[in-house]
């Protein structure tokens, strides 16, 4: 077994992998919003996977591709903490199979399957594609913004097994070990949508007037959300945080 800087070094290693695992493409990432068409955009145009600020209570669309047929298996995760303030969930979930089959697209081959997977560091689900998958959209998952603060979905892109691989060699198994590991971080600040029925607009704008030159220092409402610095107060600079996000949708 590896001692403890051998398993760094690992870590390290596997981070590397990931990046020319996304340089070559084979399995990619991408996250929409809620009508799976529109991506979301990164806070930053240097800084892949890490997204511009999203409003608890919204909707996306996580969508796995590859480029590539045949086999494959990786998956996707929300673990430790994080898990308090962002949902993963799968579509046409059966209760009675373990397979969540609305998750899996057409290019994936008929024997793939989307797992729920849950212990007590991580949740999420294991993907895998069957050897018939052809390239394009493989897998969709959604994920909900529950509260505010960052939240970060691992995806995990696994090895396939060596079958060459001397049975006898009692090391940690090759399978083991993600190959690719990146983080999808998703930064989450206070609705807009007081009313919540999807999109910010009039109503909601009325909200905030109703509540214009309150003060009201309790938690959790802040007058019904409405004073979104949270300060005591609702003034101007809430007003221009409700005007970011004028019309958005949340699902």
């Amino acid at each position: 077994m590896f001692g403890e800087d051998g398993v760094k070094k690992l870590a390290s290693f596997a981070v590397v992998l990931s990046i020319c695992s996304l340089a070559a493409a084979e399995v990619s990432i991408r996250v929409c919003l809620a009508d799976g068409n529109t991506p979301l955009e990164p806070a930053d145009a240097n800084t892949p996977f890490v997204y511009r600020d999203i409003m608890v209570g919204t909707k996306l669309t996580i969508i796995v591709a590859s480029d590539a047929a045949g086999s494959w298996a990786g998956g996707l995760y929300i673990e430790g903490i994080d898990r308090d303030y962002g949902v993963l969930s799968a579509r046409d979930d059966n209760d009675a199979t373990p397979d969540c089959e609305g998750s899996r697209l057409e290019a994936v081959g008929l024997g793939a399957q989307v797992l729920d997977y849950q212990d007590g560091l991580s949740s999420g689900f294991e993907l895998s594609s069957h050897n018939t998958a052809v390239p394009g959209d493989w897998f969709i998952i959604d994920y909900t913004a529950t509260q505010v603060r960052s939240c970060r979905v691992a995806f995990y892109d696994y090895p396939a097994l060596d079958e060459n691989r001397d049975p006898d060699d009692k090391g940690i198994p090759i399978d083991e070990f993600p190959m690719g590991i990146y983080e999808l971080v998703f930064n989450q600040v206070p609705t807009r949508d007081f009313d919540q029925d999807g999109t910010v607009g009039l109503t909601d704008l009325a909200i905030l007037a109703l509540y214009w030159g309150a003060i009201d220092r309790s938690e959790p409402d802040w007058c019904q959300g409405a004073d979104l610095n949270a300060d005591g107060r609702v003034d101007g600079a809430d007003l221009a945080l409700f005007a970011d996000y004028w019309l958005e949708k949340t699902q």
